[in-house]
């Protein structure tokens, strides 16, 4: 290898004598091929002397600016000896499917010819690594998938992808989901299949409380002007029933979250009702889930109370320039319902 390597340091100067068919790339000018030419001459010595790391970043650098196979082969050779097997071979098929010129030197034929059997050996140690996200569509458009880093496009999601042995951490994140990941190990030609699963946010109080009743929908449903024909005016109670429920459906999920956490801290902690560190996050959870449960129980009680008013005092009525205006309330532990007519 040692020898084919100083015969390639050797053609490098040749890097931009000859041009080859079927590389579409504009030609470049004088500055540019010195320049190349003293990367790859600089690259191949540092690949000479076992530094893949320097001859990586410098061989790059002279492909960039002219391509020649005396560059592309030990670039491609010290790709896959630093572990990256993936770029390394997909260098090494685009040499080996490369059309020379006629007039191409020895050397750039010698190095094509010595592509093959690397690209032979090296590509059947590449790994397979299939990603699959629960509770999350591929085709999510807010889904985003990585791999060291790198983002992994949703068409490979459930599909094969060429990996390089060795470990990789997977993650996955998407909004309204938390952000979630695996790390896994692979050996040479090991096809191996991940499962990540992001876990649903749980809303704030807040939100749950504004979803459940936001204000201003209330305030505009509840303004009844009665200026048409004289009749019963039921759309306030329909309004507050329909907050109501909601309110006694959120605090029904967010109770019963709560006792289930409940339940689990009382098998944790001991008699003195001392819980360890690790369980400082359930502990935190019930105390979310409690004052969300309490918060729209109220609202909810409230709700039904003031539809249940609404429905029993509703009769026929004359036009009347009056509305009646309901607003509800939160508050850090208790939930209400204002009104007022205008």
């Amino acid at each position: 290898m040692r020898r084919t390597l100083l015969a390639l340091a050797k053609a490098a100067p040749l890097a931009t004598a000859v041009t080859f068919v079927g590389v579409a790339r504009a030609e470049p000018d004088d500055d540019q091929k010195a320049a190349a030419r003293l990367l790859g001459t600089d690259g191949v010595r540092a690949a000479m002397s076992g530094d893949c790391t320097s001859a990586v970043d410098k061989l790059t650098r002279a492909e960039a600016l002219v391509h020649a196979p005396t560059t592309a082969l030990p670039l491609a050779r010290c790709e896959i000896q630093l572990g990256k097997l993936v770029a390394g071979t997909e260098i090494l098929n685009r040499l080996v499917h490369e059309t020379l010129s006629p007039t191409a030197p020895r050397s750039w034929v010698d190095a094509q010819k010595a592509a093959g059997p690397l690209l032979e050996s090296t590509a059947p140690r590449i790994a397979k690594l299939r990603i699959h996200v629960d509770g999350v569509p591929p085709a999510a458009p807010n889904l985003k998938v990585t791999v060291d880093g790198e983002s992994v496009p949703a068409v490979l999601l459930d599909n094969d992808r060429p990996t390089d042995p060795g470990p990789h951490h997977v993650a996955a994140e998407a909004d309204g989901f938390a952000s979630a990941s695996s790390d896994v190990t692979l050996a040479d030609g090991q096809s191996l299949t991940v499962s990540i699963h992001p876990d649903p946010k749980v809303q704030a109080p807040a939100a749950i409380a504004a979803t459940a009743a936001p204000p201003a929908a209330v305030e505009a449903s509840l303004t009844a002007t009665a200026a048409g024909p004289a009749h019963a005016n039921r759309t306030p109670a329909y309004v507050a029933f329909g907050v109501g429920g909601a309110g006694l459906v959120a605090g029904t999920i967010f109770g019963v979250l709560a006792l289930s956490t409940q339940s689990h801290l009382n098998s944790e902690c001991n008699a003195s009702k001392e819980c360890p560190s690790s369980a400082q996050s359930d502990v935190d959870g019930l105390h979310t889930d409690a004052l969300v449960s309490t918060i729209a129980f109220g609202v909810g009680v409230v709700g039904v109370g003031l539809g249940t008013y609404f429905l029993l005092s509703a009769h026929d009525e004359s036009p009347k320039t009056t509305g009646l205006v309901v607003r509800p309330w939160l508050g850090p532990t208790s939930a209400g319902i204002a009104g007022s007519f205008r």
